[in-house]
């Protein structure tokens, strides 16, 4: 499949509107105007949703089955990673991670 350069431009501004967000709370609310995180979140939910059904699409049969399997593969590693991570920072650190924290993540 071909890459769209205009799908990473989105992905980009939604990115600098996230960024732009999370540097504004820096600021206590002195500039609402640019609280745009929200917005950044949702392009990358419409960019993901296309992108997911656009590959989907292009299979000759679609199964699901294989889908998430994929995705899991994909996902997993990296998010048992950080759990990983948190779990072994919390022993050194002075935050702790209960159990529900981590099913919560």
């Amino acid at each position: 499949m071909n890459r769209i350069p205009t799908l990473d431009g989105w992905r980009g501004v939604a990115i600098l509107m996230v960024l732009v967000h999370h540097v504004e709370v820096d600021f206590s609310g002195r500039y609402p105007w640019l609280m745009l995180g929200q917005h950044g979140v949702q392009i990358f939910f419409v960019l993901s949703g296309y992108l997911i059904t656009s590959h989907l699409l292009a299979e000759e049969h679609i199964n699901l089955r294989s889908f998430y399997v994929r995705r899991a593969f994909r996902i997993l590693p990296a998010a048992l990673t950080y759990l990983s991570v948190l779990v072994l920072l919390s022993a050194f650190m002075p935050f702790k991670v209960c159990g529900a924290d981590i099913w919560g993540c």
